[in-house]
């Protein structure tokens, strides 16, 4: 009996520490890995260690091998490691897989374009020394890179640093999900059968068909959409139970579920899809001002009033958080910058005072700001009314703020997703989608003034272009700031141009009409999800959404966060 506890124990810490090696060999997210950057040149890992670690045992983890371990304790100070305390692995030393994931982590705009590495500038006192021995292994070619991209002086943040192929670190060369041959995805491969054609997946270990395969590659994320894809995918591929699924089982896929990036590459959708991105992709925000002076931004919190929105599993409403986190952007804007703010509601009972408890109690006192003001009984007519309102304030700008493209528009709330998907989602208006006509009459839309002003709202396939444009270069500043505070952000497709419930598509109707060039609409979390409740509701967690908008703001316009 006492061997057998024995074996058992030690079964478990051969487990445990067997788990810990492997790690670095996981499939993590970049979200995953805690990267840091000091004065924007040096950059290393930060582990926390547990009960058990060791420096070979850290080592192995992130540097793939056990020799570095006396140059990470040197890194340390020779410090004991002790459980809990911070061990930091520089830069250098890390596998490449690491590398990568560091890289992306910290510079979510960087890309792979042409054959060469495209580097977003993003913090102060990056140098081309820096970014040279960052992706080329040593400093010595920061000249070469200075001479491929005609650069001189002081690297300014949003600069663009091209580093060519030829130069580049292997793991830079083939970065994590690029296309294989004959495949049009990451590990996807097309297949025939009697049925037709399908997309193969091998499944790996620890990876889930709901998340890891129906939200990646098909892009469902409501709860109807993924359990009708689970279940097509599921009797398509021969699966009994959906929680036992061992690694390396091939996954089939209908092709007609798959999101148009991973069909092949000579399917007429993905062509139309890549025309879509290149076209919108030429429109980008030019205009830099410092503390955001002479930007206007209208905040547009969900819902209200007689409109909860969506109501989480703790209870919570969404238009309740969704105001709390609006009233912190406008706070933080007004006292951190000089934009200017406009809101859409307004709380009658407490104003735009932050609030700084987990439970906020459920009210009726949110009214939208027309003339009359709308009291939000039907979510359609609330959201036609927003657009028209936004209309209203847009119009009453200068001219040179319209043309300079110094107006931003976002509305804040909460989804309800399937319940096991995590995390914010940020929307953008899809060009082809978003509807060149809003023209409502009769009822309250002849009795406010804001609509009998604006309507109807006109906008031409070129302007859509260029929103989206605009949009989506801030929405992937937004979701680097978002990572950057630590907000739990959608594994896979963060950012999306459109909403997809069962066969219809659709832009959400304050981001589709409005005409404000630069919009979004974010959805800070999943109030399906249990986790996602317990975030919102910590008045820290709404004050980093908040900050991390004010940030990704000042990024946009050109300016770092001070």
């Amino acid at each position: 009996m006492v061997n057998r506890k024995g074996r058992l124990i030690a079964l478990v810490l051969l487990a445990f520490f067997a788990g810990l090696a492997c790690l670095g060999r996981s499939s993590s997210r970049p979200t995953s890995i805690p990267a840091k950057i000091s004065r924007g040149r040096n950059i290393y890992v930060e582990h926390r260690a547990r009960s058990g670690d060791s420096y070979m045992l850290i080592s192995r983890r992130w540097t793939g091998s056990d020799k570095n371990w006396r140059a990470i304790k040197r890194y340390n100070g020779n410090r004991p490691l002790l459980a809990g305390a911070v061990c930091r692995i520089p830069y250098n030393l890390l596998s490449s897989k690491a590398k990568y994931l560091v890289i992306v982590n910290l510079f979510p705009l960087d890309k792979r374009v042409g054959g060469q590495w495209s580097h977003r500038v993003t913090y102060k006192g990056e140098t081309v020394s820096s970014i040279a021995r960052w992706f080329t292994g040593t400093s010595r070619n920061a000249s070469k890179i200075l001479s491929h991209n005609h650069l001189r002086g002081v690297l300014r943040i949003g600069s663009r640093v091209l580093i060519p192929s030829r130069l580049l670190l292997p793991t830079f060369k083939t970065p994590r999900g690029s296309h294989r041959k004959g495949s049009s995805g990451p590990l996807l491969r097309f297949k025939q059968d009697k049925r037709g054609r399908y997309a193969s997946y091998r499944l790996k270990k620890g990876e889930a068909l709901y998340t890891n395969v129906v939200a990646r590659f098909t892009g469902r994320i409501s709860h109807d959409d993924v359990m009708d894809a689970v279940k097509r995918i599921k009797a398509r591929s021969g699966i009994r139970d959906v929680k036992r699924i061992p690694a390396g089982f091939e996954v089939k896929i209908p092709v007609d579920l798959l999101l148009p990036q991973y069909l092949p590459k000579g399917d007429a959708l993905r062509r139309a899809y890549e025309a879509s991105v290149k076209e919108f992709s030429r429109y980008r925000n030019v205009f830099s001002t410092r503390d955001l002076k002479g930007v206007y931004v209208i905040l547009d919190p969900g819902h209200g009033g007689g409109d909860p929105g969506a109501i989480g599993k703790r209870g919570i409403r969404e238009d309740e958080y969704a105001y709390d986190i609006a009233c912190r952007i406008r706070r933080l804007l007004r006292s951190r910058t000089r934009a200017q703010v406009y809101m859409t509601t307004w709380d009658k009972k407490t104003g735009y005072r932050v609030r700084n408890s987990r439970w906020l109690r459920p009210d009726s006192n949110e009214v939208l700001l027309t003339t009359p003001r709308y009291k939000n009984g039907d979510a359609t007519v609330s959201a036609n009314l927003r657009c028209f309102l936004v209309a209203s304030i847009y119009d009453s700008l200068p001219r040179s703020a319209r043309k300079q493209n110094r107006v931003v528009f976002t509305s804040v709330h909460a989804d309800s997703l399937y319940p096991e998907m995590s995390g914010a989602t940020i929307y953008i208006p899809d060009a082809h989608l978003s509807r060149k006509l809003l023209d409502r009459r009769g009822g309250v839309y002849d009795r406010t003034k804001e609509v009998r002003a604006c309507r109807p709202i006109k906008t031409t396939y070129w302007q859509r272009v260029r929103s989206e444009g605009y949009s989506h270069y801030l929405a992937m500043e937004l979701l680097g700031a978002l990572k950057r505070r630590n907000v739990a952000t959608l594994p896979y497709h963060p950012v999306r141009d459109r909403v997809t419930r069962g066969r219809r598509e659709y832009v959400p109707a304050v981001i589709c009409h409005n005409p404000v060039p630069t919009k979004l609409l974010l959805e800070t979390a999943n109030l399906q999800n249990s986790r996602d409740c317990k975030r919102l509701m910590n008045p820290d967690y709404r004050e980093r959404i908040a900050i991390a908008y004010v940030e990704a703001l000042r990024r946009y316009y050109g300016r770092k966060l001070r």
